[in-house]
């Protein structure tokens, strides 16, 4: 990861507009400040309604401020005449898959962003083999999407988006719909793109194994950011998380149910890997997998 700041929340706030004479709404972000770096992975938590998905819209042009900025490598997302470029820079993939597959066959729907860019037949070719290949999907090239499972057609909806070469993909909760194989394909594919291609992920997430993955977490509550920090430092704060209706990893509360218990063990441990090698050493190999 480097140092380059490419996607800058700056005081953002944003409200959805009503009907005339309707009630207005209330901020769905309020004075949000954010900033991304190129090669970051970045999990956003937060309970329905917080302002995640909004957050996710406002990174690309979807949406536009009501009050503040949002900057995506140097160009102001208000600026109509840049809203292609920062497209292109900043992908958005939705939980619902069948929302963004557009075509009959896996390959012509992965290749609908670089046609429309423009682009010479060899290169679109070569941007379509790269993009499923990266996600794993070349051999389904021909399939049609709707015969494939949950988190197949996900990680299509990911080429698609790969295709278009972005800096940074922000997922709206992309494994919200998936089963547990599917959930695990897509998270998969996604810390892939973050370590091997040093594309800039965020995801939004209501896992919070997915969660301790990331660099870095961001917490979401009554439209602006509660907290942010390393896994291990955001979840230390468990009762507080708890409070606002998140949850913690489930090895946390096994491994603060045993310290209760008498057991010397530390309870600020997130990873399962991490559980089982401090269980070993308390306990020894036989114990454990008796």
């Amino acid at each position: 990861m480097n140092n380059d700041l490419l996607v800058q929340f700056k005081n953002v706030s944003f409200r959805y507009e009503n009907e005339e004479g309707e009630e207005q709404n209330p901020l769905a972000v309020k004075n949000v400040n954010l900033d991304i770096r190129q090669g970051e992975c970045i999990a956003i938590l937060g309970h329905n309604g917080s302002g995640k998905s909004t957050l996710a819209k406002l990174s690309n042009s979807i949406l536009i401020p009501t009050e503040g900025s949002v900057i995506v490598d140097s160009m102001d997302t208000s600026d109509e005449e840049k809203s292609y470029e920062i497209r292109k820079t900043v992908g958005v993939v939705f939980q619902n898959p069948d929302n963004q597959i557009v075509s009959s066959i896996v390959e012509e729907d992965v290749a609908f962003g670089p046609e429309n860019l423009g682009l010479p037949r060899e290169e679109i070719r070569k941007r379509v083999d790269d993009s499923l290949k990266a996600v794993g999907m070349y051999e389904h090239r021909l399939a049609e999407p709707h015969k494939l499972s949950g988190g197949q057609k996900q990680r299509v909806a990911i080429a698609g988006i790969i295709a278009m070469l972005p800096k940074c993909i922000f997922f709206d909760e992309p494994t919200a719909m998936l089963d547990p194989q599917g959930r695990k394909e897509v998270m998969k594919t996604i810390f892939k793109l973050n370590r091997e291609y040093n594309i800039t992920v965020v995801y939004i997430t209501h896992f919070m194994e997915e969660a301790v993955l990331a660099d870095r977490v961001v917490v979401m509550d009554n439209a602006g950011i509660l907290m942010q920090g390393t896994p291990k430092e955001v979840f230390s704060h468990g009762e507080r998380l708890v409070e606002i209706g998140l949850d913690v990893p489930q090895v946390m509360y096994l491994s603060k149910a045993l310290k209760q218990n008498g057991v010397n063990i530390d309870t600020d441990i997130l990873y399962e890997d991490e559980f089982t090698d401090k269980f070993t050493a308390l306990f020894g190999e036989k114990n454990v997998t008796d």
